[in-house]
């Protein structure tokens, strides 16, 4: 909740009440796709198992290649450890990850536990390419623009 208070670009830590503000990234599209199932969190977290060859988000690198506006790095720094649970226990998932990729999505992620899936992409003209396609079997497909420098 603090973070939506804040608003803005900002690093969210313990159980989400420290802010940390950060620089805006640089503007880039977000395209959200919802299957229509719902995935259990618990059940999610449940069957997780973190070992060593786990591969968790580098935060650090992702601040980096924020702080620094680089795109590219953004895109190589999305991770989410909770993938490897629900893309198994929920195909549909999976499947729409591997056609956002295939649309040709500079960057790909399920957001938290899921199903949500969603993309990034600097170029308008993908945009259009993935929505369209992901339209073609999945019904709530959304997107927004990251302006990048908020004005006040």
């Amino acid at each position: 909740m603090p973070f939506c208070v804040y608003g803005g670009t900002a690093l969210a830590t313990g159980r989400g009440e420290k802010i940390e503000k950060l620089p805006p990234p640089p503007p880039f599209w977000v395209i959200l796709a919802k299957p229509p199932i719902g995935v259990s969190t618990g059940n999610v977290y449940g069957k997780l198992q973190i070992t060593k060859e786990t591969k968790h988000p580098n935060t650090q690198n992702m601040i980096e290649a924020i702080t620094t506006r680089d795109f590219a790095a953004i895109t190589q720094e999305l991770g989410n450890v909770l993938e490897s649970v629900t893309l198994k226990e929920y195909p549909q998932v999976l499947h729409i990850k591997e056609q956002i990729k295939r649309f040709g999505a500079d960057g790909v992620l399920m957001s938290g536990s899921g199903p949500t899936v969603y993309a990034i992409t600097q170029k308008e003209s993908r945009v259009h390419r993935l929505y369209n396609g992901l339209k073609g079997f999945c019904k709530d497909v959304y997107v927004v623009r990251c302006l990048g420098e908020r004005k006040t």
